[in-house]
């Protein structure tokens, strides 16, 4: 636990067991300056060791050069330069801690400012909520009398003049918020400023609803939304919907998820197929977006095709193989993709997704594994041949240990078939017990791929469940 005596405040950034409480904005406040910058170069330094109770695994010294846009009280420098912690190659949390800045080279932020030397620190050196993303605008009206009222000018100004990343943005700084803390003010402010079924309405509770995806009939719920939910981005999800014309929201909510879906592709999806499957909307909106080869929409077309949708099959089959083809394709739609065509792809479909993984085996390590990770918790019969794959591969996981890609499969394999290999905490098995293990686990791989090539492939396009 952190402590730090600022201005005559005790401010603890929380790393209890468990426990995820966000720096609220008056304790933000209580720092020496509050400052606007923008994060113009992240340098990264020497990695800084792990220590117990503080850090589970190595992080990284870094040095930010920050240009300053505003500040509260007022600050001379044009430039300033950070010393923080960032998130080393292995970095690891426990209990949702450490939790660094993670900021970003580009964007903008209200940094809680100490002097440290010749540069500047942190008010804590971890921990939710410690700078508050913003934007270059300055916002407008009278100047602020005090640090809170500065950084919560900023926070409004953001929500009425960014970008709708800026806003998806204030929506992760609301994570694990209570609804107390800033929802009212923040509501009385866009109120002031926005007249009811204005479409900022619509972005902003967009961009909450794709940060904590919940049911629209549950935001749409009897009852003061506050009380509903005490969670801030829920509850101020429920609030600023209610401003949204009630004929336009589920059109508007579902256009601006398929609109923004390169920003948020796993939530988006979620939300789509949990709302809007149905929706003819969808249908017709979404080749569109897989003909621009959008960051998330194939990952939406393959949940449609596995929910029984046959009206894109064919266009969506072929989606699913570029981006297997495709090294810099996203993680979700790449994952959606393999569960596809593990799942409802033909033969021939099926092989040629074996045959991209093999040669990504050879050329591209980390799609590689991308491409294989489905067999850690699908029980398809279509998961045998790819275990078979990194069955016969030796190489090593990574260079801090013996453990190999066929140790893996072995061990998947076992936990897949039923058999047993001989696998007992199979990542600190002596090698000798791992090669005699492996040994029986591809003997019983040849059996049964020689068993199931005399029959034919148990899924096939044609065996998309019927649209329900």
């Amino acid at each position: 636990m952190h402590r730090f005596a600022v201005a005559g405040t005790l401010i603890v950034a929380s790393a209890q067991a468990g426990v995820i409480r966000p720096l609220t904005i008056d304790e933000v406040a209580a720092a020496p300056h509050v400052v606007v910058c923008r994060v113009e170069k992240i340098a990264l330094g020497p990695f800084v060791a792990a220590a117990k109770g503080a850090r589970p695994a190595a992080v990284r010294h870094c040095t930010a050069k920050l240009r300053v846009l505003r500040a509260f009280p007022d600050f001379k420098a044009e430039r300033i330069y950070l010393d923080h912690y960032c998130h080393g190659s292995n970095f690891a949390m426990a209990n949702g801690h450490p939790a660094y800045a993670g900021l970003e080279p580009g964007r903008t932020y209200v940094f809680p400012l100490v002097p440290h030397g010749d540069g500047w620190k942190l008010l804590a050196d971890e921990g939710y909520g410690l700078v508050v993303p913003v934007i270059d605008a300055n916002p407008s009206g009278n100047p602020p009398s005090s640090k809170r009222e500065f950084i919560f000018r900023e926070i409004v100004n953001s929500l009425l003049h960014g970008d709708y990343p800026d806003l998806f943005r204030f929506s992760g700084y609301l994570q694990f918020r209570h609804a107390r803390e800033l929802n009212d003010e923040i509501m009385a402010a866009l109120a002031a400023a926005l007249p009811p079924g204005d479409p900022r309405w619509l972005d902003i509770s967009t961009a909450l609803l794709a940060t904590e995806p919940t049911r629209l009939s549950d935001l749409a719920a009897s009852g003061p939304p506050r009380d509903f939910f005490p969670d801030a981005v829920q509850a101020l999800a429920a609030r600023t919907l209610q401003e949204v014309p009630i004929e336009r929201r589920r059109e508007g909510i579902l256009r601006n998820m398929l609109q923004h879906s390169a920003l948020h592709p796993q939530t988006a999806d979620t939300i789509l197929m949990s709302e809007f499957k149905d929706d003819p909307l969808l249908v017709q909106l979404l080749p569109a977006y897989l003909a621009r080869q959008q960051k998330g929409a194939v990952a939406i077309a393959c949940s449609l095709a596995g929910e029984g949708q046959l009206a894109l099959r064919d266009l969506t089959f072929a989606a699913a193989l570029r981006v297997l083809r495709d090294r810099t394709a996203d993680y979700t739609d790449t994952q959606g993709a393999l569960g596809l065509l593990i799942h409802h792809g033909s033969d021939e479909q099926f092989e040629e997704y074996l045959v991209i993984m093999k040669e990504a085996k050879v050329h591209d390590r980390s799609r590689y594994r991308q491409m294989w990770e489905p067999a850690w918790e699908d029980k398809s019969p279509r998961i045998l041949p790819i275990l078979a794959v990194i069955l016969d591969d030796p190489r090593g996981v990574s260079p801090w240990d013996d453990v190999r890609t066929c140790d893996f499969g072995g061990a998947l394999l076992e936990r897949h078939s039923g058999q047993k290999f001989g696998y007992k905490q199979w990542d600190k098995m002596p090698l000798p017990e791992r090669n005699a293990a492996l040994a029986r686990a591809r003997a019983w791989m040849k059996q049964a791929l020689n068993s199931a090539s005399s029959a034919p492939g148990p899924h096939s396009a044609a065996s998309l469940p019927a649209r329900r």
